[in-house]
């Protein structure tokens, strides 16, 4: 009975042992295990630390440099201190983002493009506080205008009467100057003839009761010739043959033989022919008032008028000479009393029958020539012309009163109107500008774009910027720009690869000076030769690589040491086991040799 529990036990404690043995075994599988996930994370991490990735210097909106990664929206996102890059594909064409290029085609210009981006905004809220500022004065000015119309008013009414006051005075002193140069004309007139011979008196004393006279006046032509011979000669037997009228070659008008006068007893009338013929026969002048006429014209000016020349009656009948001044005009100059007398004798001779230009007929006419009879020519010559020379002194005028007028006067100047302000589209911030009108260029197809430049304004005294305007020339069906994704935007492991396999290319827009002028130029540049993009480690993955090692280092040691733990619990089983074994065996062995022992 003893023995076979012994046995029994041995076995069990057998098993026991080799199912430690086989746990040991295990643990130490896992053991290296644990070595291999050690020497993969230490591969790991290593291999972390010598990966790279491309960074890109940016500015804050403070200025302050900062490194970001290399993205399109790094490169795009606009601060002052940036270079500008712009990211092609294998197409060649510029990668934009959504709102770039809704901006682009939704403006037909590049000033349209730009206020897209708010770049006149502060130019029109200038301008819309200049205007303000004009609307504030002009207020003003609208005010004091009134008031200055109001006066202004005023002073045109008193200016009116003034002007009217002295329009009336001007009128009267223009008269009297008028007046007065008449004046001095008559009085000049009046001392030439004032000492010669009145003539007037002499006849009209002469002729009152003389036959001849009384009888021509009763339109008696041969009387009138009695009397007007003795006047043109009165001590020659033959009248003169010297009329103001010539024929067609120039040859003085004969009289007729019809009327030829004899001599008639009228002494009276010899001073008075004698004053005629005498060395102031030149003084003695027509009155320059023809027959038949209202005195304004006579009638040699009346028969011109009508488009002919004057008849020899007309040439006869006048007060006056008349002289061609060679440009088919003719001047006037009044005849003396001698030439009127012996003209008026031809008249009245040649009346009753046909007047002769020697042997040529020239018309008849007689001494009525409408309501001009004989008594009509003895009137007019001594009514007329012959009392004209009994001067009287001529009675100078009075001159106006003086003008005592005093022009009215404005009190207040006229107002100035403010100049009203002109728009114009102004840009302030010059990178800015600068930057979107590079992008604007090399998205309608163009690697070349203008320089924004300085304009001095002087009504706001400083300097504002601008740049020329242009069309759009690039149309939807030749589109030289692609809009990129908002996952690759952002994305700086996809633009490192696809920088670094040459699916992307790189290109900056770089200010050249030129011989003449200096623009902006998109040229290709590898990322290496940029001063702000560089290939530098990757301290994320670094970090995150060195985080992972840990961890599974930790990992790691907590369970080996949890194995060893375990190897320990089970080595002192191994050895409590071997030692009971040991034990058994003993038993087992004093056992045995017991029943040997009691069968010897």
């Amino acid at each position: 009975m003893g023995l076979s529990a012994s046995q029994a036990r041995l076995l069990s404690i057998t098993q026991r042992i080799n199912n430690n043995e086989l746990e040991s075994e295990m643990i130490s599988n896992a053991k290296i295990q644990l070595a291999a996930r050690n020497t993969i994370a230490s591969e790991n991490y290593i291999n972390a630390l010598d990966g790279t990735k491309l960074e890109y210097i940016s500015y804050d909106d403070s200025g302050t440099q900062e490194k970001v990664n290399l993205t399109f929206n790094s490169i795009n996102q606009y601060t002052p201190l940036k270079n500008q890059y712009a990211l092609f594909n294998n197409e060649n064409q510029i990668y934009v983002s959504s709102t770039d290029a809704a901006n682009f085609e939704n403006s037909d210009n590049l000033y349209e493009f730009l206020d897209c981006y708010g770049l006149f905004d502060k130019g029109r809220e200038d301008f819309a506080a200049l205007m303000d500022e004009y609307n504030e004065q002009m207020d003003k000015y609208n005010e004091e205008k009134a008031e200055y119309d109001k006066e202004l008013a005023e002073y045109n009414k008193e200016m009116n009467e003034y002007t009217t006051e002295l329009n009336k005075y001007n009128e009267e002193l223009a008269k009297y100057q008028k007046d007065y140069q008449q004046y001095l004309k008559d009085y000049a007139e009046y001392e030439e003839l004032k000492n010669l011979p009145k003539l007037y008196d002499d006849f009209t004393n002469a002729v009152i009761g003389n036959s001849h006279y009384n009888a021509a006046k009763g339109n008696d032509p041969g009387c009138f010739l009695h009397v007007l011979n003795k006047l043109i000669d009165y001590n020659g037997p033959n009248l003169p043959y010297d009329t103001s009228a010539t024929d067609a070659s120039g040859n003085k008008i004969q009289l007729s033989s019809l009327f030829e006068v004899g001599s008639y007893s009228m002494p009276e009338l010899k001073p008075i022919s004698d004053a005629m013929w005498g060395e102031n026969e030149d003084k003695y002048v027509c009155d320059g008032h023809d027959v038949g006429t209202d005195g304004t014209k006579n009638l040699l000016e009346i028969a011109r008028e009508n488009g002919r020349d004057p008849s020899t009656y007309e040439i006869l009948a006048s007060d006056f000479l008349e002289i061609a001044n060679g440009d088919g005009t003719y001047s006037y100059e009044k005849k003396t009393l001698k030439q009127k007398a012996i003209d008026m004798y031809y008249i009245i001779a040649n009346s009753a029958e046909q007047l002769s230009t020697r042997g040529s007929g020239t018309g008849e006419f007689t001494i009525t020539q409408g309501s001009v009879t004989v008594s009509s020519f003895l009137t007019d010559f001594v009514e007329g012309d012959m009392k004209g020379l009994n001067p009287e002194e001529p009675e100078e005028p009075t001159p106006p009163e003086p003008f005592t007028g005093v022009p009215p006067t404005m009190e207040i100047a006229a107002p100035q109107p403010p100049e009203m302000p002109e728009y114009t589209d102004k840009i302030y911030d010059k990178p800015l500008a600068q930057w979107y009108t590079n992008l604007w260029y090399i998205m309608d197809g163009n690697s070349t774009s203008d320089e924004i430049y300085s304009v001095y304004d002087e009504q706001a005294e400083f300097d504002y910027f601008t740049v020329p305007n242009v069309s759009k020339t690039s149309t939807q069906d030749n589109n030289n720009y692609v809009v990129i994704s908002d996952d690759l935007a952002g994305n700086q492991e996809w633009l490192q690869f696809a920088i670094n396999n040459g699916l992307v290319t790189l290109s900056q827009a770089t200010l050249k000076n030129d011989t003449n002028s200096t623009n902006i130029r998109w040229e290709g540049i590898e990322y290496s030769s940029t001063s702000d993009i560089y290939e530098s480690q990757d301290e994320t993955k670094i970090a995150k690589a060195e985080a992972e090692y840990q961890k599974t280092l930790t990992e790691i040691q907590a369970e080996d040491k949890q194995l060893d733990i375990e190897i320990k619990k089970l080595d002192t089983e191994h050895s409590a086991l071997e030692k009971e074994l040991e034990s058994i065996k003993g038993v087992m062995q004093k056992n045995t040799e017991r029943s040997f022992s009691a069968f010897s």
